[in-house]
């Protein structure tokens, strides 16, 4: 147990999660990661206490207040994405994105925001995403997903707000991560994407991490119920997109 108790992180196990397991960790949390898969990369890699939890199954996400009863922070991160047309989903993938992605980050708050209360407080970060604004054909209920996710994080700062628990959200841009590689192309490819940005490049997981600090962070102890977005100016700039897009070759 450290001074400031233990952070847990879902979806821990690489990417973005990964990184936030670490800046938290820097922060002086002990930081418990649960992933489904790569845990004992995680753990010989970070030094991390872990954990197989699948975040959609209510049993199994009932049981981790008793592996971090010094819970001050929660990081909702595990999610589903889906690169299909809304024509070729199947239920089965409908009811894993939603089940993932909408009913986890609820159960972990069932779960630990009791014993973050009974800390003291402390702070739950959700992590959303700029698709659930500037929706991207292709991406099944991925964005619908992450739009409720802005829904539950105002509904958690509601209602958790008296018991000393802030709720927020973090909106990553295009963030280059081992399971986005694919999708965003070469290395032309993505420059040409970095090109649409105002900042003029991709995000890094570490640039989410760092938000996700602030967030946790006493600098933030008067916000709550607010979605950050870390895009490098991607949802500030839709009209500089469409103008791209006009000139775009074809």
């Amino acid at each position: 147990m450290t001074a400031r108790g233990t952070a847990v992180v879902t979806g821990a196990a690489q990417g973005i999660g990964r990184a936030i397991v670490e800046r938290l960790q820097a922060d002086g949390y002990a930081v418990l990661g649960l992933d489904v898969h790569g845990l004992d990369s995680l753990a010989a890699e970070t030094g991390c206490r872990t954990a197989a939890i699948d975040v959609s199954d209510p049993a199994q996400t009932a049981t981790v207040a008793s592996l971090a009863p010094d819970c001050t922070v929660l990081v909702n991160n595990a999610a589903i994405q889906r690169y299909q047309d809304l024509l070729h989903t199947t239920p089965d993938e409908m009811r894993s994105i939603l089940d993932v992605n909408i009913q986890g980050p609820v159960l972990m708050a069932q779960a630990l925001v009791p014993v973050i209360a009974a800390n003291g407080g402390g702070s739950v970060v959700n992590l959303s995403s700029i698709t659930s604004v500037a929706h991207a054909a292709g991406t099944s209920l991925y964005p619908a997903s992450k739009a409720a996710m802005n829904q539950i994080t105002q509904a958690m700062a509601v209602e958790f707000g008296a018991m000393g628990v802030r709720c927020n959200a973090v909106g990553p841009g295009t963030v280059l991560t081992e399971g986005t590689q694919s999708h965003y192309g070469d290395d032309a490819a993505r420059a040409a994407i970095a090109g649409t940005l105002p900042l003029g490049r991709m995000g890094a997981p570490g640039d989410i991490a760092d938000a996700v600090s602030f967030l946790c962070s006493d600098d933030a102890s008067w916000i709550t119920g607010q979605t950050l977005f870390v895009d490098g100016g991607y949802t500030a700039a839709h009209g500089q997109f469409f103008r791209w897009a006009r000139k775009a070759p074809k």
